[in-house]
């Protein structure tokens, strides 16, 4: 089976979407895009009419780019009043070989919520913490194949207000997109850099976005808690738009391409020249902008730390640190001044979307491959007839000159396959 998965992540600044192929273990970008968003604040949509005519956009351009039509997606929701519950089910396995199945585990988790989940919240993720067969307590991950006749789980469960997820869903689907799951952007933060080690510690992630500073800790690759602050890199753009008199768009570029996160390895001699909103030529420093810069990510790290410490009693071994301000240089080592050495800041390798502002969308469909492989299940986003007006269209690009990185990659991935 060809197996294509694609993902939105909807952000307060910009629409990202990710569309990918598993192929032996591996993701490979068959198409990214990001684009500036409307409509959404604090990661909430305010305005249901920008908000779509944003997402629309988006999926217009992965659409040209790809050829053919995007009409299924993994979506994120924001962690807004989000709740944990640790459930616990069982299923009694009715199979002639008496043999643990995916479709056992998942009725055990399903029997571990019966009932569980008020009418006002919707179920966001729900995920196995372990497994027993009959009376046995080996607390199994992955009890399939195993000879059994019943299975019990204990399961963590995350739940979201309704009206959180509606508003998303219903907007997706006026344009043609199935959701087929959802789940908070910070699962894929953690999905995207996780190491082996990471998965058996426990795991602190702070997700640094336009609006929110998002934080939450994972224990066994599980997420156990979470907070959202109403702070972000966007506060920056205010704070130089403010002291240098320069609209927000300004203010955002010049942050981007010239300021440095920590002041230290700032230039005392570089300057950059803009005409403010008065329309008069402004030359600013970068040392001086640097410091502007660096004051805001102290706070906001020092605020991120903080949360993290009040989510757990545990000791936090690792902290994933992401979004796309990490982008910026002297991040890495002013993260590691405010956290200390368990800053873990790494940065996307693959190829198509090395920024750091996809960890979400990539690791969204990294946690949605995991989850089929855990259930024994195959899965793809793409038919058979719309994979092979996929490969078609990318061959009559490579046929028309097209001789770009993803050209190549399209014809080795095509042309080198078994079905």
């Amino acid at each position: 089976m060809k197996k294509i998965f694609s993902s939105i992540d909807i952000g307060s600044d910009s629409i990202k979407i990710v569309v990918c192929e598993y192929f032996q273990n591996k993701l490979n970008v068959l198409a990214s895009t990001k684009r500036k968003s409307d409509g959404i604040r604090n990661g909430i949509i305010v305005d249901s009419v920008k908000a779509k005519e944003s997402i629309k956009n988006a999926i217009k351009e992965i659409d040209l780019s790809l050829g053919v039509r995007v009409d299924k997606a993994i979506i994120n929701v924001p962690m807004y009043d989000a709740e944990y519950m640790i459930n616990e089910g069982s299923t009694t396995i009715t199979n002639e070989e008496r043999v643990v199945t995916g479709t056992d585990m998942v009725n055990a988790l399903q029997g571990s919520i019966y009932n569980k989940i008020p009418k006002s919240r919707e179920l966001v993720t729900i995920q196995p913490i372990k497994y027993n067969v009959d009376n046995e307590k080996k607390d199994l991950y992955n009890p399939r194949r195993i000879r059994a006749d019943k299975l019990y789980v204990t399961s963590m469960s995350t739940t979201l207000p309704k009206k959180n997820i509606y508003v998303v869903i219903s907007i997706l689907q006026e344009l043609g997109i199935e959701v087929i799951d959802i789940l908070f952007g910070i699962i894929g933060d953690y999905y995207e850099f996780k190491t082996k080690e990471m998965e058996n510690s426990v795991c602190g992630v702070i997700n640094i976005g336009s609006d929110t500073v998002e934080t939450a800790v994972f224990k066994g690759g599980i997420i156990f808690n979470s907070n959202t602050i109403k702070t972000g890199s966007a506060s920056i753009d205010t704070e130089i738009s403010y002291i240098y008199n320069v609209n927000p768009k300004q203010a955002e570029k010049i942050k981007e391409t010239f300021a440095i996160a920590h002041k230290e390895f700032a230039s005392k001699t570089d300057v950059y020249e803009i005409n403010n909103k008065l329309g008069i030529k402004t030359k600013i420093n970068q040392y001086e902008i640097s410091d502007v810069v660096n004051s805001k990510l102290r706070e906001m790290l020092e605020i991120a730390k903080k949360s993290l410490n009040d989510l757990t009693k545990k000791e936090i071994s690792y902290i994933i640190i992401s979004g796309g301000i990490v982008n910026m240089p002297g991040f890495d080592i002013l993260a590691k001044e405010i956290i200390g050495d368990k800053a873990a800041i790494n940065m996307i390798k693959t190829i198509g979307v090395r920024d750091e502002s996809y960890s979400q969308a990539l690791g969204m469909i990294k946690y949605f491959i995991d989850k089929l492989s855990i259930r024994g299940k195959e899965y793809t986003m793409f038919d058979d007839e719309k994979y092979l007006d996929l490969v078609e269209n990318k061959k009559n690009n490579i046929n028309n000159g097209n001789t770009s990185v993803f050209g190549r990659l399209f014809g080795y991935l095509f042309d080198n396959k078994e079905d």
